[in-house]
């Protein structure tokens, strides 16, 4: 395993809602990144592209909340790190927007891609999170949205409940343990990571190919 270890592990809240919402079966790869520093691969990923359309769905959403009269607070600063009582663990999240008229507060994230589950959980961490990390945050009555391009979608406080908590310190607990998570080397997984082989030498960089018996079955 190469990489540089971290001094004190460390998780981003983005990585804790891919988890959490099982849309990444190689947990390894999460754990890793949580104690180890280390030289990304590159990727096609079009960062530019992506950075204009997101930024200028933040400015069109910032503009609309400040007409409702809202106090609008942007990504750093919304910045957070927590550190556990109970885990050995940093916990980083910057929400895009968190938005607050009166007792009321907003927390926003803005996306321009496809909906996907690990969407509401980043969200939902960020309803759990916040009141303990941002005195802004602290007494409010304080829900979330998710910002889509052609939809807003509200989520309140009581979808954090008590499973959803336990399940978000049973995830704390996986990626803070000093031993190594459940690794899942495929094709599926290890194309969209950005772990090198020097870090991973189970990564598989070509889709296996596929010796099929002869059969009838359809």
């Amino acid at each position: 395993m190469m990489g540089e270890a971290k001094p004190f592990p460390s998780i981003w809240v983005t990585w804790l809602a891919r988890l959490m919402a099982d849309e990444i079966q190689c947990h390894w790869a999460i754990w890793f990144r949580t104690h180890y520093k280390y030289e990304k691969l590159s990727s096609n990923f079009d960062s530019a592209k992506w950075t204009a359309q997101h930024q200028a769905l933040v400015r069109s959403r910032i503009s609309e909340l400040e007409a409702e009269g809202y106090t609008v607070s942007l990504e750093g600063e919304n910045w957070f790190e927590i550190t556990g009582r109970s885990f050995p663990v940093k916990v980083s999240g910057k929400p895009d927007i968190v938005a607050i008229a009166g007792q009321e507060g907003f927390v926003e994230d803005c996306k321009t891609g496809r909906r996907k589950n690990s969407d509401l959980y980043q969200v939902l961490i960020y309803l759990l999170l916040l009141p303990v990390s941002q005195p802004k945050c602290r007494g409010l009555r304080l829900s979330g949205r998710l910002v889509y391009p052609t939809e807003v979608i509200e989520i309140e406080a009581d979808q954090m409940g008590e499973e959803f908590k336990a399940q978000f310190r049973e995830a704390i607990a996986l990626l803070s343990n000093h031993i190594p998570a459940r690794k899942v080397s495929s094709f599926q997984e290890c194309r969209f990571c950005d772990i090198p082989s020097q870090c991973c030498s189970e990564r598989v960089e070509n889709l296996p190919e596929q010796k099929l018996e002869e059969h009838d079955l359809f």
